[in-house]
């Protein structure tokens, strides 16, 4: 979810190429993609990935497209084998200690994240949080935390020309990706296992 405290800054010009208004905006976007992910701290996903290996229970917690991401990552390691949930969902059950809450909020400022992380926190979970922001409320709060800083194209901080909170949506859905790729591999995933878990009431 977006913070609204701020009028956001209006997004940069697409610069457009001989190629047409479609080829210029993938470039931007495929460039800022790559911009954020690679600035990402390796000594920060591998936290992460050792919390989802020793955690009992796997819960996951975002809203808007924060939570689309999120909840992608929650049914790739349902794939996987893992016991995950995503919160606030009818079936799922009582957070308590030895699980572990994966957060997820560009801002890191979003009422109903903040209010469920801290519940969480509170039953002895463990509190790992992505986010845009690690001076945000979220960030203080966690356990670990995964910073996904927004860059424009060319590197600048905080210059992304997407509208506010796009490229950091974005780049969470394929950090997640990341994440379970090394865990298929780490945990020597057999393909067949995991596709005979994939939801066949569709």
């Amino acid at each position: 979810m977006v913070d609204q405290s701020d009028e956001p800054d209006r997004p940069a010009d697409v610069p457009i190429g001989v190629d047409g208004v479609f080829a210029s905006a993938r470039r931007v976007v495929l460039r800022e993609v790559e911009a954020l992910l690679s600035r990402t701290e390796e000594e920060e996903a591998q936290a992460l990935i050792d919390a989802v290996r020793a955690a009992g229970r796997v819960f996951v917690l975002g809203m808007g497209r924060s939570k689309m991401a999120v909840d992608a990552f929650a049914m790739r390691l349902m794939h996987l084998g893992l016991t995950v949930h995503v919160a606030a969902d009818a079936t799922t059950p009582a957070i308590s200690e030895g699980d572990l809450l994966i957060a997820c909020s560009g801002s890191g400022e979003t009422p109903t994240v903040v209010c469920l992380t801290r519940t969480a926190a509170r039953a002895g979970a463990r509190v790992a949080v992505v986010t845009g922001n690690p001076d945000s409320s979220l960030a203080r709060d966690a356990d670990l935390v995964v910073r996904l800083r927004e860059y424009s194209q060319d590197y600048r901080p905080s210059d992304s020309s997407q509208f506010v909170g796009t490229l950091f949506e974005q780049g969470a859905f394929l950090f997640f990706d990341c994440l379970v790729l090394v865990l298929e591999g780490s945990q020597h995933a057999d393909a067949e296992a995991m596709f005979a878990r994939h939801a066949n009431l569709e």
